[in-house]
């Protein structure tokens, strides 16, 4: 079967966009592996009433592992709450991966509701959904346990050129909202949900199929998504730490 893997996976490449791709069954292999040995946790820090969360990629990892991340980011950002009056939420580097226990993370600090869209090609759309004890489709995927909302706080989103695919979903997410600002440079444009399909001989065949819609009703079909203040990667977040301060948190 592998001899039709090349013309496969350029038709894919031609037809699919560029989210679109196939696997070679010793590349699922390595995929795998590397998604556990490069997995992280966010991280939670405060400084003078600043609170970053760092929101890592995470690849195909366990669904205990994803509760582990999720519920760090959560969890942290409850506890640092009553010592913050801004928050930083840094998605540069995040390449993508699983937005469940992304999302779920960031439950805290996003309203309950419809956070974006997956629109297919005929108009269906999809929406992902904050609810109040983390994020899914239709019901909560990974749950981090019912959380307080914090709200009415300033929020800066920092991005970059690797922020992707499901990075772009965080992203997204935020958009629209409130006292919410994005810094940095324009994300990957890897805005559309995919469906992987395994193939007889192991290889894996990943399709694009819903381009992302924000809150807001736009369409972020396989386009950058732009910040609201343009920076280069290692300004964005004296930068926002400034617009934090303009805003009072100091």
């Amino acid at each position: 079967m592998g001899e039709i893997h090349a013309p496969l996976a350029a038709a894919v490449e031609a037809a699919g966009g560029k989210h679109s791709f196939l696997l070679e069954p010793t590349e699922v292999e390595r995929w795998s592996v590397s998604a556990l040995d490069e997995f992280s946790a966010p991280t939670v820090t405060t400084a003078d009433g600043i609170t970053t969360v760092t929101v890592p990629a995470v690849g195909a990892v366990s669904e205990e592992m994803q509760r582990h991340y999720a519920r760090t980011a959560a969890s942290g950002i409850v506890d640092a709450a009553d010592q913050t009056c801004g928050w930083i939420i840094d998605l540069r580097g995040n390449t993508g991966g699983t937005m469940y226990p992304m999302l779920s993370g960031m439950t805290p600090l996003l309203p309950n509701g419809t956070a974006m869209t997956f629109r297919t090609r005929t108009g269906a759309d999809t929406p992902v959904t904050i609810y109040e004890d983390g994020a899914g489709i239709g019901r909560t995927a990974i749950s981090v346990g019912v959380v307080t909302k914090i709200a009415d706080q300033p929020v800066a989103v920092l991005q970059d050129a690797e922020t992707a695919s499901s990075g772009e979903v965080v992203l997204a997410s935020f958009r629209g909202l409130d006292n919410i600002r994005s810094f940095g440079t324009n994300s990957a444009g890897y805005t559309s949900a995919n469906s992987a399909r395994p193939l007889f001989d192991g290889a894996l065949l990943v399709l694009t199929e819903s381009p992302y819609v924000d809150r807001n009703g736009m369409s972020l079909a396989e386009v950058p998504i732009l910040p609201d203040y343009v920076t280069s990667p290692e300004n964005a977040e004296e930068t926002a730490r400034a617009w934090l301060q303009d805003r009072g948190c100091n």
